[in-house]
C-alpha cells in the first residue's frame, strides 16, 4: 500500500520541534506500580515506512502504535491519543512526520511523526453504523486518505481526516464486501478497488472510482471481466500501484498485473503462493514487487516470470517452520531491503540480499505479545504463552527473574499458540499447557500435521513434548483436532504417584457436534478429557454436560469447556467445577442445552448443571445460562463451597461481572459492585487472604480496565491498576506468593504485566511506604491525619517531565455528590504512554491519573509540592485529557472550567459524564489532568492537513 517518494532532508527546525514535542522519559517502575518487560513481539496489523526520514518505520499491532528509528532493529510506543484497537496505518507521502491508523471503528491522525494522535473518525451520521476496513494514501494529493466501508462505500478526506465525504455503494447486487483498494498516482482522486460477493453468490469484481469532487455522474466504473480472468473465482486481496499506469495485484487465482491503470489484466506466467495479501512494489521498478501474507516472503525480479520463496531467517518456533509473514514494505532510503510483519513473531528485516536471501527478527521494545497464558513456580520462574495465533508461532516464553527478561523455550513444542498453563502442585519441574496447533508445511513439499493441543515439559519449561494419545483427531495428512483449542488443564494436586508427579489431569476445550443429518447430532470431541497417567493416554469424561441444539440460524449450538477447577477441600480429588460457553449465531438462543457452571463429584464421570441464579442466555427466561468465561475457588474456604464466577452475555449486549456461589453452586448471587460496564476476562483468589483478583476489560478502551481486587469476599470492588497501560486488556491472572511480597503476573494484549503489592491501607494507588514519605511527615493536604490513612488523599510520587526529578503531588476529595468512598489508581502521568502531549500547552510540574468510583460530582484539591512550583502566570489553568461529551467516543484535552489556584494547591470541580472525565456516564470518574500554562512560541499545526 505505502509507495515512496524521492527521499528528503529532515530540515534542522522540524527536527529541533519534533525533539521539543517527545514525552518525558517514564520513571524506572518499582513496587506497586504495573511494568513490563516482554515478553517482546507481536502480531503486526500494518507497516509503514518513512519517505523523508531515513530508518524511521512505523507499525501497528493490537497493542498500538509503534516506532523505530533504527530501521527495525528497537521499537518504543508510540499510541498516545488512541483510545481504540487499530489495526492499518497509511504514511503521507506528501508530508514529513504525517500518517494516520485505523480500526474498525475510529480513525486517528498525527502529525509529529506519532508522537501524539488526534482521533479523526468520521461523523456517526456518514459511518451510517458501518464499520472502517482497509486504508489507504494517495501518493500525490497532500492530505487525502481513503477507507473502505464494509456496506460498499468508500470514504475519502483531503485534509487529513478534519472533514470526510462518501462514495456513493458500489453497484454491486446481493452482499458483498470491498477486499483491496489502491490510489492512482496518474490520476489523482481516483482508485481501483476489488469486491467479494458472499459465497453462495461467488461473485468477484473489479471497480474503478472517481473520488473528486465536485461528484462525476458516474463514480464506480467496472472493469470488464473475461472468464478465466485473474479474478473470476477469487477476489484480489491487495492491489498496489507503481508508476507508468502499472498496478499489481494478488487474490486466490495467483498474482496478476496492469499496465494500462487497471483497465486490462494479464496473470503472471508463474503465480507464487496464493495465500498473500500485501504488496510492495521497489521505488522505480516496476519489475520488482514482494508478496506478504504466507510463510516467509516471494519476489519477483522480472514481471513475475519467476519467483522466489524466501524463508530463510523466518524460523517460526523451534520446529524450523517458517512464521506466517503478515505486511511487507521496502525501506526508501535503501531500496534493496525490505521489512516484514509477522503473526505473533513481530517485524523481520532483510540483513542479506541474494543469493543468500535472508531476514531476522527486529523486536527489542516491540512490546504487543497477547498472552493467554501465565504460571509461575518457584525460583522466580515466570512461564508465559502466546494466544490467538494461527501459524509458526515462539509460543512459549520462560522468566527466571520474575519477568525481567524473556527467553523463549520452545524446544520441541508444536503449538501455534497456548490458553493454558499449570505447574504441577507436586512437582515443579512439571509444566502442563494446552493450545493448538494446525497442520503447516514442513518446508520439504510435505505437511506437518496438527496434534491435539496438549503439551508436557519435565524440565521446567525448557523442552516440552506432544501428549495427545486419545484426542480425536482427522486423517493425515491436514490433520487437525476435533477437540478443538484447549483452553484449560487442571491437576488433580490429591493424585502424586511414586515418583511424585501428579498422575490426574483434565483438560477442556470446545469439543465438536455436528448434524448427524437425521435430526440428531453426532459428538466427534467431547468437551472434558481426563488422564490418569500424567498425561500418556487420554478417555472422554464429559457425560451430562449435554447434546447439540440447532439454532434458528442453522448453527449446531453446544457448550464448550472454557476453565475446569479442582475442588481441594475433598481430599479424594472427585470434585470438579467447569465453567462453559456456547458458539452461536446471531439470533440463537439455546432453550433446549444447558450451560455456564457444570459440577462432577465423581472425578468427571458425570456432570451436573449448577447455575441457578446466574443470569440466563439473551435474558430469557427458560433459557440457558448465558456464558460463563472464568471461574475461580476459594481454597481459604475449609467447607470448600465458595467459588467466584464471571458471566458474558454479549450477544444480549450484557457485558461481564461476577457471581458467587457459598454451597457449591447450588445457588448464585451478584457479586459484581464496583464492577458495572467492564469485561471480567479472568478471576484468580489469593490462596493466604481469600482476596479475589480480576482482569478487566474496558469495553469502549478508555483506560479504565486494568486489574480490580475484593478483599470483601466479592462484596466491593476496588482497581489496582497503578501504571497498567491503557491499551492493555488483562487476559489472564497469575498469583506468586513465593517471596516476600505477593506478585502478580497478567497477561494482557501488551505482553506480561506484573505488579507487586505493597501494603496500600486505603487503596488510593499511591502505597503505604510512598505516602509516608510525602511532605509534612506524610501529611500531604496538612489536616493532621496520615494520608495513609486516609481513602479521600492520595499523595503519589510524580516524575517531572523537563527536569527529570520527582516530586509529590497530593489530591483530596473535598466535596462530594454520590457515595465517593475515596480515590483509586492516584499516579503521575509520568507512568501513561497513551496520554498525549498539548504542542501549545507547557505542563511545568506534570500530572495526575485519579479514578474516583461510585461518584457523581466531586471537588478536587490537587496540591503540588515541587520546591519550584509557582503558578502566579494568568495563563495557567487545569487542563484534563477525558471524552468530549456528550460524545463518549472520542478523546481530548479540555480547560475544567471554575479551576482556581491559592499559592500551589488548585481546586476544580468534576462531574461524572462531563468535561474532564476519561469515562462514559457510568458512575465512575476517572480524571487525567495537570495545571498547564500556554507556550510561550510553539509550532504546532494539528488543525491542518498537510
Amino acid at each position: 500500500m505505502i509507495r515512496m517518494s524521492t527521499p528528503l532532508v529532515l530540515a534542522g527546525a522540524l527536527a529541533a520541534v519534533l525533539l521539543f514535542a517527545l514525552p518525558a522519559a517514564r520513571l524506572d517502575a518499582g513496587p506497586g506500580i504495573w511494568t513490563s518487560n516482554g515478553p517482546d513481539g507481536g502480531w503486526v496489523l500494518g507497516l509503514a515506512a518513512s519517505p523523508f526520514v531515513a530508518n524511521e518505520v512505523y507499525a501497528v499491532s493490537r497493542g498500538g502504535v509503534f516506532k523505530s528509528v533504527d530501521g527495525g532493529v528497537t521499537w518504543t510506543d508510540r499510541s498516545a491519543g488512541i483510545n481504540r484497537q487499530v489495526f492499518d496505518i497509511a504514511h503521507s507521502q506528501t508530508g514529513i512526520g504525517r500518517l494516520m491508523v485505523s480500526g474498525s471503528t475510529k480513525l486517528f491522525f498525527s502529525d509529529d511523526g506519532a508522537t501524539t494522535w488526534q482521533d479523526r473518525t468520521p461523523p456517526a451520521a456518514l459511518l451510517s453504523g458501518a464499520f472502517l476496513g482497509r486504508l489507504e494514501v494517495s501518493p500525490t494529493l497532500a492530505g487525502t486518505y481513503y477507507v473502505v466501508l464494509d456496506d460498499g462505500r468508500v470514504l475519502w478526506t483531503s485534509d487529513s481526516g478534519l472533514s470526510w465525504s462518501a462514495s456513493p455503494v458500489v453497484p454491486q447486487p446481493g452482499d458483498f464486501f470491498i477486499t483491496a483498494i489502491a490510489a492512482d498516482p496518474a490520476a489523482p482522486g481516483e482508485v481501483l478497488i476489488a469486491t467479494e460477493g458472499d459465497f453462495a453468490s461467488n461473485d468477484h469484481r473489479v471497480f474503478r472510482g472517481d473520488l473528486t469532487l465536485p461528484a462525476p455522474p458516474t463514480v464506480w466504473t467496472e472493469v470488464a471481466c473475461a472468464p478465466g480472468c485473474p479474478w473470476d473465482s477469487q477476489s484480489f486481496r491487495a492491489m498496489e500501484f507503481g508508476s507508468a499506469g502499472r498496478v499489481w495485484a494478488v487474490g486466490g487465482q495467483g498474482v496478476a498485473r496492469s499496465d494500462d491503470g487497471g483497465a486490462t489484466w494479464t496473470a503472471t506466467p508463474a503465480s507464487p503462493s496464493t495465500f498473500n495479501d500485501s504488496i510492495a512494489i521497489k521505488p522505480g521498478d516496476n519489475t520488482e514487487i514482494y508478496l506478504a501474507g504466507g510463510e516467509g516472503i516471494q519476489y519477483t525480479t522480472d514481471d513475475g516470470a519467476t519467483w522466489t520463496h524466501v524463508v530463510a531467517g523466518f524460523a517460526g518456533n523451534d520446529l524450523l517452520q517458517a512464521a506466517t509473514s503478515t505486511v511487507v514494505v521496502y525501506k526508501p532510503f535503501d531500496t534493496a531491503r525490505q521489512l516484514v510483519g509477522t503473526i505473533s513473531n513481530g517485524v523481520y528485516r532483510r540483513n542479506a540480499l541474494p543469493p543468500t536471501d535472508s531476514f531476522v527478527p527486529g523486536v527489542t521494545g516491540f512490546n504487543a505479545q497477547n498472552i493467554r497464558a501465565v504460571a509461575s513456580n518457584v525460583g522466580n520462574k515466570v512461564h508465559a504463552g502466546v494466544g490467538d495465533a494461527f501459524g509458526a508461532t515462539f509460543v512459549s516464553f520462560r522468566s527466571t527473574n520474575n519477568g525481567l527478561t524473556w527467553p523463549t523455550a520452545n524446544s520441541g513444542l508444536a503449538a501455534d499458540q497456548f490458553r493454558a498453563l499449570v505447574v504441577d502442585p507436586n512437582d515443579s519441574d512439571t509444566i502442563y499447557a494446552g493450545g493448538l496447533f494446525r497442520p503447516k508445511s514442513d518446508g520439504m513439499g510435505g505437511t506437518d500435521p496438527g496434534n491435539g493441543g496438549i503439551y508436557k515439559s519435565v524440565d521446567g519449561g525448557l523442552t516440552w513434548s506432544t501428549i495427545d494419545n486419545g484426542i480425536p483427531q482427522t486423517p493425515p495428512p491436514f490433520q487437525f483436532s476435533l477437540f478443538g483449542t484447549v483452553r484449560d488443564i487442571a491437576v488433580d494436586p490429591f493424585s502424586a504417584g511414586p515418583m511424585g508427579d501428579s498422575q490426574v489431569l483434565y483438560a477442556v476445550g470446545s469439543g465438536r457436534y455436528t448434524d448427524d443429518g437425521m435430526g440428531g447430532f453426532t459428538q466427534e470431541a467431547a468437551r472434558v478429557y481426563k488422564s490418569v497417567d500424567a498425561g500418556a493416554t487420554w478417555v472422554a469424561s464429559d457425560t451430562g454436560i449435554g447434546g447439540g441444539e440447532t439454532g434458528a440460524s442453522g448453527r449446531v449450538m453446544y457448550a464448550s469447556g472454557v476453565q475446569i477447577v479442582v475442588d481441594t477441600a475433598d481430599l479424594t480429588g472427585n470434585t470438579l467445577y467447569m465453567a462453559t460457553f456456547i458458539g452461536r449465531g446471531d439470533g440463537d438462543v439455546p432453550m433446549a442445552i444447558d450451560n455456564g457452571v457444570f459440577k462432577s463429584t465423581d472425578g468427571g464421570a458425570t456432570w451436573s448443571n449448577v447455575t441457578n441464579g446466574l443470569p440466563r442466555a439473551n435474558g430469557m427466561p427458560g433459557a440457558a445460562a448465558a456464558d460463563v468465561l472464568s471461574l475461580a475457588y476459594d481454597p481459604t474456604d475449609p467447607t470448600g463451597q465458595t467459588l467466584y464466577a464471571s458471566t458474558n452475555d454479549l450477544s444480549n449486549s450484557v457485558l461481564g461481572t461476577v457471581y458467587k456461589t457459598v454451597d457449591g453452586g447450588l445457588n448464585w448471587t451478584f457479586s459484581g459492585a464496583g464492577l458495572a460496564n467492564r469485561d471480567v476476562r479472568d478471576l484468580i483468589v489469593d490462596p493466604l487472604t481469600g482476596d479475589v483478583y480480576a482482569g478487566i476489560a474496558d469495553p469502549l478502551g478508555n483506560g479504565d480496565g486494568g486489574v480490580f481486587v475484593s478483599d470483601d469476599g466479592g462484596a466491593t470492588w476496588s482497581s489496582i491498576s497503578t501504571g497498567f497501560p491503557g491499551a492493555a486488556v488483562a487476559l489472564k491472572l497469575e498469583l506468586d506468593n513465593t517471596g516476600s511480597n505477593l506478585l502478580i503476573h497478567a497477561g494482557t494484549t501488551r505482553s506480561v504485566q506484573s505488579f507487586e503489592v505493597i501494603p496500600d491501607g486505603d487503596t488510593d494507588g499511591a502505597t503505604n511506604p510512598v505516602e509516608e514519605g510525602a511532605p509534612n511527615a506524610g501529611d500531604g493536604n496538612g489536616d493532621g491525619v496520615p494520608d495513609r490513612d486516609q481513602a479521600v488523599v492520595a499523595s503519589p510520587q510524580v516524575l517531572d517531565p523537563f527536569r527529570g526529578t520527582s516530586s509529590y503531588i497530593t489530591a483530596e476529595l473535598v466535596g462530594l455528590v454520590g457515595t465517593c468512598p475515596g480515590l483509586e489508581n492516584s499516579f503521575g502521568l509520568d507512568l501513561l504512554d497513551d496520554v498525549p502531549i498539548e504542542s501549545a500547552m507547557e505542563a511545568t510540574y506534570s500530572g495526575l491519573h485519579l479514578r474516583i468510583p461510585d461518584c457523581e460530582e466531586a471537588q478536587i484539591a490537587l496540591t503540588y509540592h515541587d520546591p519550584d512550583a509557582e503558578f502566579s502566570d494568568p495563563s495557567y489553568r487545569v487542563r484534563a485529557y477525558g471524552l468530549a461529551f456528550p460524545d463518549e467516543d472520542t478523546t481530548s484535552w479540555f480547560d475544567l472550567a471554575g479551576s482556581s489556584v491559592v499559592g500551589t494547591t488548585w481546586t476544580f470541580t468534576l462531574v461524572d459524564g462531563a468535561l474532564g472525565d476519561a469515562t462514559p456516564d457510568d458512575g465512575v470518574i476517572v480524571f487525567q489532568g495537570a495545571a498547564k500554562r500556554l507556550r510561550e512560541a510553539f509550532f504546532a499545526d494539528s488543525m491542518e492537513a498537510e
